[in-house]
This record gives structure tokens, C-alpha cells and sequence, in this order.
């Protein structure tokens, strides 16, 4: 079973709060680029955890879609906001590639978050995506009202771009080696990504332990990008990984965070 260690306590608590920055993207060309990397791109199963705060939940324009994280082409996964055009509804996403959809077709599922859910919430929020080897999942401050899951075939793989990875974007989805699209607009905080699926008692312990703890004791952790370091351009990896981020374009600090 997947466990949250001895503690999720962060011992690095200062200035009154467990998060002192946070990751800030203008929507436009800003992304924090990872290397490409086998731990990563978990095959059987994945779960990724984050604590966002759009610039706006209710995107004002159609057609529209802010990536907070991904590895999405033609394989992979992602989670974004998406902005429906001419209904211009905004959802939250959750799509992930799976070698079989249930059709008996490579494809994408996708979980989402309903229109009057999403466009409803303001300010911080924690979101986790899962994926089982069959169900994807999505949670939002640790429950899951107004989330539509999505179901593949029973024991299906996840599949990834040709035989191996794109790398992992924070703030952007991918668009190559070294460059980016759907460009996120807000702040983010808290990366992690698990190779297994997060059970819904470990979903709301992350939650309801603080906003944030330091969960870099969670067993299957396999990145985790606190946004810690307040200057320069690198974000430490505090998973045994050390795939630190760095690579990328002009994002910046802010000093808003959970909590």
C-alpha cells in the first residue's frame, strides 16, 4: 500500500507558513522544461498532485486550453483548463493516453471536472489526477464532486510518445524536445508525481495535513517540485530522482502560496 511515511510534516516550516514561493506563469510563453527520464513515464500506473491558482478559472475567451502540467504527444498525459468554444464552458481536465481505450484502439480518456464546478472556485486549490491501469481519476481539495471518471479497458498500459517520453512541462503542455504550448496563466506550487495510483484516503491525508507539507516521505515518489528557492531559474527535485527543472522560459517567483 502506498504510504505517507513516518510524517508529512515539513521540517522547514518558516516565516509562519510550510510554503514561502510559488511558480508564476503569464499564459504566454512561460514553462519549466524537464529532462526526459524513464521514472517519469510510469507505465502501469501514475498520479500527479499540485496546488494551483488560475489567473482564472472561467477562461474568457473559446477554444481555449492552460496546461499546469504534461507530457502530452501523441501519448503521455496532462491536466489543463479547457475552454469550450461557442459554449465557452470551462472545464478541468485529466487526459491520459492508454494502449487501450476499451474500442481496441490506441486513444486518450479523459476525467473531467464539470462547468459549474470549475468556474465556481476561486483562489488556491489542490488537485490530483490518478490513473490505475483502468480508471482515470480527478480530485479537487480532496473530494471528488462534480468529476466525470473515465474508464479504459481492464489492465491497460499507459502509452507514451513513439517508444519513449517527451519531457515533463510544469506550466505548459509540450510541443517538442525543448519548447512548449498551452501556456498556463497563474500560479503553481507543489509538483509531485507518483508511479502509482494515489488512493482517495491518501488524496485527502495530502490535503487535509496542511497547505503544503512536505510529502517527499510518500512512498512511489518519483518527482517533486517544491518551488522553494525564491531566486534564480532552477526548481530542485526533492524526490531520490534529482530531476531538477530549469530549462524553460521567463517564469518568475511569487511569494502568494497555499495556505
Amino acid at each position: 500500500m502506498l504510504g505517507l511515511g513516518n510524517s508529512i510534516c515539513d521540517a522547514s516550516y518558516a516565516g509562519g507558513k510550510y510554503s514561502n514561493f510559488s511558480g508564476s506563469f503569464d499564459g504566454t510563453a512561460d514553462f519549466v522544461l524537464l529532462s526526459k527520464t524513464a521514472a517519469l513515464a510510469p507505465a502501469a500506473a501514475v498520479s500527479l498532485s499540485f496546488w494551483m491558482k488560475p489567473n482564472a478559472w472561467d477562461m474568457p475567451s473559446g477554444a481555449d486550453q492552460d496546461t499546469m502540467l504534461g507530457c502530452k504527444r501523441t501519448g503521455g498525459w496532462e491536466v489543463y483548463l479547457a475552454n469550450s468554444h461557442p459554449g465557452d464552458a470551462t472545464t478541468l481536465n485529466f487526459l491520459i493516453y492508454v494502449t487501450d481505450t476499451g474500442s481496441g484502439s490506441s486513444g486518450a480518456i479523459t476525467a473531467t471536472l464539470n462547468e459549474a464546478t470549475t468556474e465556481a472556485l476561486t483562489g488556491w486549490h489542490h488537485v490530483v489526477a490518478t490513473y490505475d491501469g483502468t480508471t482515470a481519476k480527478l480530485y479537487i481539495d480532496g473530494g471528488t464532486t462534480g468529476v466525470t471518471n473515465a474508464t479504459s479497458a481492464s489492465g491497460t498500459t499507459i502509452n507514451y510518445h513513439s517508444t519513449s517520453s517527451r519531457p515533463l512541462v510544469l506550466g505548459a503542455d509540450v510541443a517538442g524536445s525543448t519548447t512548449a504550448q498551452n501556456f498556463y496563466h497563474g500560479l503553481l506550487d507543489e509538483v509531485a508525481v507518483f508511479n502509482s495510483a494515489l488512493s482517495s484516503g491518501n488524496v485527502t491525508s495530502i490535503y487535509n495535513s496542511g497547505a503544503p507539507n512536505d510529502i517527499s516521505g510518500m512512498s512511489n515518489l518519483v518527482g517533486y517540485w517544491r518551488f522553494e528557492e525564491g531566486t534564480g531559474n532552477a526548481v530542485a527535485d526533492d524526490s531520490s530522482n534529482s530531476n531538477n527543472g530549469g530549462l524553460g522560459n521567463a517564469w518568475t517567483w511569487s511569494e502568494d502560496t497555499p495556505g
